[in-house]
């Protein structure tokens, strides 16, 4: 299936703290996809991630086929 967005072992760490932990999420074309949590979850920071505001520590995120942010560091 092909999906219009790709999150694949996303992390995201400040200094030597890490606030998204090898995030994995697809979101198929056509249907209504929600993000819920707690406050301080890492909603925001992820969507931001995802859109390129801010950039990963490391994974792979893909939109519509083309990839948005690649990074392999550790």
């Amino acid at each position: 299936m092909d999906y219009v967005i790709q999150v694949t072992d996303l992390v995201k760490s400040f200094g030597k703290e890490t606030v998204l932990h090898h995030i994995n999420m697809n979101f198929a074309p056509g249907k209504i996809h929600g993000i819920i949590g707690r406050n301080g979850s890492g909603k925001t920071m992820l969507m931001k991630c995802i859109c390129g505001f801010i950039p990963v520590t490391s994974g792979k995120v893909t939109v519509f086929g083309c990839l948005l942010y690649t990074s392999d560091a550790a």
